[in-house]
């Protein structure tokens, strides 16, 4: 049985040596021409079926990567967002900030800076109370009727524009309310030829009316408003506004004027309170 196995595979090795030699002096050509002509439109089938196989793995494992890669995008944007929103929000902080020195070294040696850290009286009143919460107070020695400040530019020069006063006073908060508050009083001057003085305060929110100016007082829209000194811790001259509108009825001892603003009270963030 063994010397049998061993004849056949004695014989296997002379046929595949055989063949061997037979290709190599090219006796097989025809034969293998002709079995490659068979065997290649089956080749062409396996090739396509494979390619088509790797081209199908490879998109699927390529998706997890290309959404990994866009998660790691989306990441950095956002990223990059929140860091120049941050920077955007302490440029115009420090140009708040710088304002707010510029005036105050030239103007006055006494003050103090604070945030507005809420909106509405301190006892939580409506939002549109037309006050504001700071976070200094008592112990900062703060008390009712100081000025409020912030700063604005008018030409060339930059002048310290009153916002509102305090009005109460914690240990370490104070409320001030707001020019706009129509609680909020304070003795405005009319700046030209005649300095025009009267009693202002809020209206609606929105704008400033001065009341009980002379008739014989001669004033003109876009004259300045300013505070007029006879207001007990409030200096002369800080910009309260500009006369948008002039009331007068010629039946009446006083007339009135509307002021504008010079700022957006909304957008006010730190303020300073001028100490006597």
């Amino acid at each position: 049985m063994i010397k049998l196995n061993a004849r056949k595979y004695l014989y296997v090795i002379i046929v595949i040596a055989l063949l061997i030699s037979l290709h190599g002096l090219g006796i097989l050509n025809p034969v293998e021409s002709l079995i490659s002509r068979w065997f290649k439109p089956i080749a062409r089938i396996f090739y396509s079926a494979g390619s088509s196989v790797s081209q199908t793995y490879g998109a699927k494992t390529s998706k997890p990567n290309l959404a990994e890669e866009l998660i790691r995008a989306r990441a950095d944007v956002n990223r990059l967002t929140a860091e120049n929103a941050q920077l955007k929000f302490l440029q115009d902080e420090n140009l708040i900030l710088r304002k707010q020195l510029n005036f105050l070294d030239k103007n006055t040696a006494h003050y103090l800076m604070a945030n507005i850290i809420s909106r509405g009286d301190l006892t939580g009143g409506a939002q549109d109370s037309q006050t504001v919460a700071i976070d200094k107070g008592l112990n900062d020695g703060l008390f009712p009727g100081l000025p409020v400040v912030s700063s604005e530019s008018f030409g060339t020069s930059s002048r310290g524009v009153v916002i509102g006063k305090i009005i109460s006073v914690k240990d370490n908060l104070a409320e001030a309310c707001l020019i706009t508050n129509k609680n909020c009083k304070l003795a405005v001057s009319i700046l030209g030829k005649n300095i025009t003085s009267g009693i202002a305060h809020g209206e609606m929110g929105l704008t400033v009316k001065m009341e009980f100016i002379p008739q014989t007082e001669n004033i003109k829209i876009g004259d300045l408003a300013a505070t007029s000194g006879l207001e007990q811790y409030i200096a002369r001259g800080l910009v309260v506004g500009r006369v948008g509108n002039v009331i007068k009825e010629n039946n009446e001892v006083w007339q009135s004027a509307t002021i504008e603003p010079q700022i957006n009270l909304d957008n006010l963030s730190i303020v300073a309170v001028l100490l006597p």
